[in-house]
């Protein structure tokens, strides 16, 4: 049975914002840095976690009356929204910031990406053990077993260019005292670091209950089951995280002049 707990939006929503203010100035005691092209992506950002959390209250009381397929629904449908509007924003962000000077990649910023890759192979391995039934679902399962793919291609398609975008975004800087001003690409960053606190909220309300999807039963036993999630599932709500880290470095440091810069 899955274990019921009552989800506050409004404390979600708090604990959000104290975690974005908290990671925005995480860099800030070294050198400070103007908080100019982010407030549409922190407000939209913020509208965005508050109705994460309003799906999950939602499904916390599907499952109470015991509807868990419309449960289920819900929640994936919470999931491919958010994918699906990260991935949009991902890309839009690679575009805006293309513009930016090379620089050298810190050791700092070196070792931020190397955990980064590490949890995504979580990422990459959890979708993957989800794909495989999901793809060869049929009769009663064939429509959870489509959602399911669906939501494994977006993530990992979404993942992998979030990975590219911290790591590009952390070898770039502003050359010019007009790009210092624009700041492009800054109110995407904003926006991405609230969306993947949204992710890492929903990964972690995941983790609780992932032992009862039903598309793995006709794959996988309980206990390989337990065992994939324990592992995978775990570097998926790391990896989210940990991208929230590394987009407010480069949300503080992208923005500003550094003398070590390279060439194109």
């Amino acid at each position: 049975m899955w274990e019921i707990k009552k989800i506050s939006s409004t404390d979600g929503t708090c604990l959000a914002i104290l975690i974005a203010i908290m990671l925005l100035t995480r860099t800030q005691s070294k050198k400070p840095t103007e908080c100019q092209r982010s407030n549409k992506g922190l407000f939209i950002g913020l509208l965005l976690i508050t109705g994460t959390l309003v799906g999950l209250t939602l499904v916390n009381t599907l499952l109470q009356q015991k509807s868990q397929c419309t449960a289920l629904i819900i929640y994936q449908a919470t999931d491919i929204t958010l994918l699906f509007i990260g991935t949009g924003a991902v890309g839009v962000a690679l575009f805006q910031m293309r513009v930016l000077a090379m620089r050298y990649l810190s050791e700092e910023s070196a070792l931020d990406a190397n955990l980064l890759l590490v949890s995504l192979l979580g990422v990459l391995f959890y979708d993957l053990f989800i794909l495989v039934p999901a793809a060869g679902a049929n009769g009663n399962q064939r429509a959870v077993g489509l959602i399911f793919a669906g939501k494994a291609v977006l993530e990992l398609l979404q993942s992998m260019l979030q990975v590219l975008l911290i790591v590009e975004a952390s070898r770039r800087q502003v050359a010019t005292s007009n790009q210092a001003a624009e700041k492009p690409g800054r109110t995407m960053i904003t926006f991405l670091l609230i969306l993947n606190l949204a992710m890492w909220i929903l990964k972690t309300f995941e983790l609780k209950h992932a032992t009862t999807h039903p598309i793995y039963k006709s794959h996988y036993n309980e206990l390989v089951w337990k065992v994939i999630i324990s592992v995978s599932l775990l570097l998926v709500v790391f990896f989210h995280f940990h991208s929230t880290v590394c987009l407010a470095d480069v949300w503080s440091c992208t923005y500003r002049f550094h003398n070590t810069a390279s060439g194109k």
